[in-house]
């Protein structure tokens, strides 16, 4: 079986986590509520982008289907990917 360094090394680092909590989900939950509160801890919010990149997808493949279907080439609609 394929062993990945990456995932081995974020397991342990996961696992050194929950056993510093006691294994404890309500332990964990406040540790992380008050590193969130510090000024060095940077929080990711994905809700402001404008779009799901998913959305954004599915947006160009339409895009380049109606092209297609317009005579115009498909390589035009995907340079954005």
């Amino acid at each position: 079986m394929y062993r990945d360094e990456i995932i081995v090394e974020v397991w342990r680092n996961r696992d050194a986590y929950t056993a510093l909590h006691h294994y404890s989900f309500d332990e964990m939950v406040a540790d992380l509520q008050v590193r969130q509160q510090r000024p060095d801890c940077k929080l990711v919010d994905r809700r402001k982008t404008s779009q799901h990149p998913q959305k954004q997808l599915s947006e160009l493949a339409r895009e380049a289907l109606r092209k297609s279907a317009q005579g115009e080439t498909l390589a035009k609609g995907f340079d954005e990917i």
